[in-house]
Formats: C-alpha cells, structure tokens, sequence
C-alpha cells in the first residue's frame, strides 16, 4: 500500500547538501511512497538558497510544503495552526524529522507537534547531538560530523553509505560551454577556491588567499584557479584573479547550484572556507581543504565523506558561535598560516590524502 511520507528539512545550501545522503537513503527505503519536503521558505530579497533548490532537481519528492520562518510569537501561533490544517489534510503516514540541531526541550516540541497535533504515526526524529565542556587541557571535543547524526536518525549511522550527487547533463553542458568560450583549460588541474561566506566570523583573510594562489601557481606550472561561490562573493574573486593573472578564473556569481557543482566535479580539489561551496565539492567527490573558524565544535561542520583535510586551530574562545568576531578578529582563523594551507593543498591533492579513510583524512590543528 502506498503511503505518504513526509521529509523535514530546513537551512541553506550546507544545511541541505548535508542531507542528502540521509534523504537518499529514505528515498532508497520508500521506492513506491509519496514523498514531501517539508521545508521554510525564504523571501526573495534574502537571496539564500532553498533546500527544494537542491532537491527539486533529485526526482525524490512528489511535492513540496513551505511555510514561513515568524518572527513574533503571535505569529509562530498562526503559522502553526496554518501548517497543522495543511498537514492533516495531507495526512502522512511517516515523518522523518531531520531538523538541524535542537535542545532536548526543542526535540520534544516537534516530536508532539507531528505526533499529536499532526497525527503522524511513525516518527524518527529526536536525536541529539552531546556537545560537552572543555576538556582538561580547554579543548573542546570532537564530535561526530551532522551529516552522519542524519543517517542515524534514518538507522544506518553504524552502515557504510557512499553519496554522489547527480548532476544533470544539461549543467554539465552548460559549464563545458562556458569553460571553452571563456579559455578555461579543464585539461589542466584546476583547483577551486572559495574564499567568501555569509558568516564574517568565517572568513579567512583575503591576503592570505591571494599569497596562497601565488605560490600554488608558482610551484606547478599546471596549475589553474578557479574562484566559485555566489554573487556576494564575486568582487572577491575579481580582485584575487587579477593578482594572479592568465591561469586564474573568476566564476563566483556566475553558475547555479548544480552547474556549481559540474564546475567542482571537473576540480582537482577545493580549498577554501566552511561554506555552502565546500559542502558542495565534497557531495561530488571532490577532495577538499577546509579551512575552519574555531566557533563552533570540531567535527560537526567538516565535508561528508574520505579525503579532505580540515585546518581547525583552538584558542581560549573556541566554541563561541559568534557570527561576527570583533574582539578577537578572527584570530583563530589567522593562527593558519599560508604555508599550512599550500602544505595542506599539496598533500591532500596529490591522491595521498584520499586513499585514507575519514577519521585519518580529516586534520585539526589544535595549540
């Protein structure tokens, strides 16, 4: 018998590339059930990318159900009554709630909310994420990566699962066509960079991607750069593309999500800041370098899947969650120096790093 199932999935891009590999698997499991996305829905002058962006394009989901993220508690009432009424006339048969991170109190709302006021029978959901203290030496501890609390809500957190992301053939077109007209050598290897994020707090400093590019073009002669990323992240890349002169490329701002993705397929590897683009290398296979802020817990953000090294430094604040760091200015994303990250990029694109399994790939500078 044919059932309706619902999938409950918010954020942007990253928070939706993670996901994937827990969406597929439900997919996997439910081949002849209907199923929707439940997900938020933005407004346009916000310019973030949906998670039906991303999954409209899988051919998994049969529809999509949005609501609107309220801003007061009078409209949290409205928006949830509305949504109730909506749900039970879709009446679905299974939920799987993969919302992002809750407090114990949050995962016992939305437990109650789809269980009793929707009315769904068969609920996964509710796994936490233990976060604990500093550890002796004032280190925060390593925790396991979001993407794989996701499959454990789906019940293979303990299973080998191996994702890529399909790419339509019309992206990949549309990227080829690009790459020809505009003298990008795909022949050569190409590395992305992706210096931008909406989050200030993570941002490496431009300086040092422009010395970065310097010396990777400069110690192979094969080398092009390639800058990704979205619009905001445009100026950034024309400003690093001129100092780095005929083997570099600015395309940031210039594809969509999955033709992004096409580009990153044809990438030797990725380096750049824990952002939307370097989840998106790393659900196509690309080998990343990761260069992350010290603001949240070790592990959880990192890229799914073999191969990536992550650059992490711990300082006094670690686990601060600021958007913005202006006491501090970044220094935890400043303690890497360039001839770690040029170090990093040599090695984990020289296919040494990729022949190692996850745990062993993925490296945290601590001091």
């Amino acid at each position: 018998m044919k059932r309706t199932v619902l999938v409950y999935r918010i954020g942007q891009l990253g928070d939706t590339l993670i996901s994937l590999p827990a969406i597929a698997e439900i997919q996997r499991r439910h081949p002849i059930d209907r199923l929707i996305l439940l997900t938020e829905h933005y407004p346009e002058n916000l310019k973030n990318v949906s998670s039906w962006e991303v999954l409209s394009h899988t051919g998994w989901f049969d529809e999509v159900v949005y609501y609107k993220p309220a801003q007061t508690a009078w409209q949290t009432v409205l928006t949830s009554v509305r949504l109730i009424m909506r749900l039970r006339r879709i009446k679905p048969d299974v939920i799987y709630d993969l919302a992002p991170e809750r407090s114990p109190a949050q995962i016992r709302r939305d437990r109650a909310f789809f269980t009793h006021m929707v009315g769904v029978q068969e609920y996964f959901g509710g796994i936490p994420l233990p976060k604990h203290g500093k550890d002796r030496n004032g280190l925060l501890p390593r925790i396991e990566p979001e993407w794989k609390r996701l499959l454990g809500i789906v019940g293979v957190a303990n299973e080998p699962v191996s994702f890529r992301l399909a790419i339509p053939e019309m992206a990949r077109s549309t990227v080829a066509d690009y790459f020809a007209k505009h003298g990008i050598e795909s022949n050569f290897p190409l590395i992305a960079i992706g210096p931008g994020s909406k989050m200030p707090s993570k941002l490496w400093p431009l300086d040092r991607y422009r010395e970065l590019g310097r010396q990777l073009l400069k110690a192979n002669a094969e080398f092009r750069l390639i800058v990704l990323g979205d619009d905001e992240d445009a100026r950034l890349g024309e400003l690093l593309c001129r100092d780095w002169g005929t083997r570099a490329y600015n395309c940031a701002g210039i594809f969509s999500v999955y033709e992004s993705a096409a580009a990153l397929e044809c990438c030797k590897g990725y380096v750049g800041n824990d952002t939307g683009t370097m989840h998106l290398a790393a659900m196509v296979g690309t080998p990343c370098v990761a260069l992350f802020s010290a603001r949240d817990y070790p592990g959880q953000w990192e890229p799914y899947g073999p191969g990536h090294i992550v650059l992490r430094h711990e300082i006094a604040c670690a686990g601060c969650m600021l958007n913005v760091c202006k006491v501090r200015n970044n220094e935890c994303l400043k303690r890497i120096s360039v001839d770690q990250a040029c170090a990093a990029v040599q090695h984990c694109f020289s296919g040494e790093a990729t022949r190692r399994n996850s745990r062993l790939a993925d490296k945290s500078l601590r001091r």
